[in-house]
């Protein structure tokens, strides 16, 4: 449903005060925060069709407004095409960042820690994987005379280890030789291709192709991903959540990791952020929250999520453009460690 422009404007101020407020906006607060003077008297009555038109809700009809699902939704799609942040928050945020160990664990925890400070909401940030891992290189590390240490680097940017046990003696040269012609035959291959590999090998290569392919085996079947999580004591000092039994079934789930299968029950995949504001949440339980996602990944299917969960009476702008410059961040870091070849 279109809307006029007065009645654009008196939604918008009123979706903002509230953003701040988070109790009900009188007509006389909207009339001082609007860009052009109007009566409060024709507020109160704009007011009444927004109620009407599903909007904003009214406890009384003398009361103030609160912002509806359908509020929400046209405040948000009238924000700037691309919010961003400013460039105060962008410095101090890539500042942040260039101080962080230079691993995919630890940029994710990082980004989670700086999105939930950035948006006082609940962050979540997925490290990338793959639908279908594939082999970037095999690593042996000579630890004793009959067994190593295999480690299987994935295109994801993940790392496998596994003891290796032989029934022979070895050392590291025969070691790197076994690594470096599995490298050269299975590099770049998915778990099935390289089973479906003819090759032939002598034992000790046969043994790390079979010990490389369990760990991919044991990857591929863990569902869960590897997830970092900040801001849960932030997002329960939120008054929309002075409801015991939310904020319980919300602690639990974040602890049992399940709350971004949740989220993502029935979400489109994109490269943009993603907002989804109460009932128009897949599940039943999100319908009190507002929650944004972005996927961020490489080219090769290699993604992951970062996510934020809040109450729907969120700060969107901070929120989206947080999501966006942590995603765009997060996909270079990704690119970069596949096109470099580094762990």
């Amino acid at each position: 449903m279109m809307l006029g422009e007065r009645a654009a404007t008196v939604l918008n101020v009123l979706v903002g005060e509230y953003l701040q407020s988070a109790t009900p906006v009188a007509s006389d607060d909207i009339a001082r925060n609007l860009p052009h003077q109007i009566s409060s008297a024709s507020v109160r009555t704009t007011m009444s069709q927004l109620a009407e038109d599903g909007y904003i809700s009214r406890p009384h009809v003398s009361s103030g407004g609160v912002p509806s699902d359908l509020g929400y939704r046209f405040y948000v799609e009238s924000l700037p095409e691309i919010p961003q942040l400013s460039s105060e928050l962008r410095e101090s945020v890539d500042r942040d960042l260039a101080q962080t160990e230079p691993d995919i664990g630890s940029w994710s925890q990082r980004c989670a820690a700086i999105l939930s400070r950035l948006t006082a909401n609940l962050a979540i940030v997925t490290a990338p994987r793959a639908v279908s891992p594939r082999l970037k290189r095999i690593q042996l590390v000579f630890l004793q005379e009959t067994t190593a240490l295999l480690v299987v680097v994935l295109e994801e940017a993940r790392l496998l280890r596994r003891l290796l046990p032989f029934g022979n003696r070895v050392d590291q040269a025969q070691l790197d030789l076994a690594a470096n012609r599995l490298n050269e035959s299975l590099g770049g291959l998915s778990r099935a291709q390289m089973q479906a590999n003819q090759l032939e090998l002598n034992s000790l290569e046969e043994q790390v192709k079979e010990g490389s392919l369990s760990l991919m085996r044991e990857a591929e079947a863990a569902n869960a991903y590897e997830q970092y999580t900040d801001g849960l004591r932030l997002l329960l000092g939120q008054p929309e959540f002075s409801r015991g039994e939310l904020a319980r079934e919300l602690v639990q789930l974040v602890e049992e990791r399940v709350l971004l299968e949740r989220v993502l029950r029935g979400m489109a995949e994109s490269g943009d952020p993603v907002v989804c504001i109460g009932a128009e949440n897949q599940d039943e339980f999100l319908t009190p929250f507002g929650v944004i996602l972005c996927q961020y990944g490489a080219p090769q299917g290699v993604s992951g999520t970062i996510c934020v969960v809040g109450p729907k009476r969120m700060e969107y702008i901070a929120a989206i453009s947080g999501v966006r410059h942590l995603s765009s961040f997060m996909s270079q870091m990704v690119q970069g460690i596949q096109g470099s070849g580094a762990a």
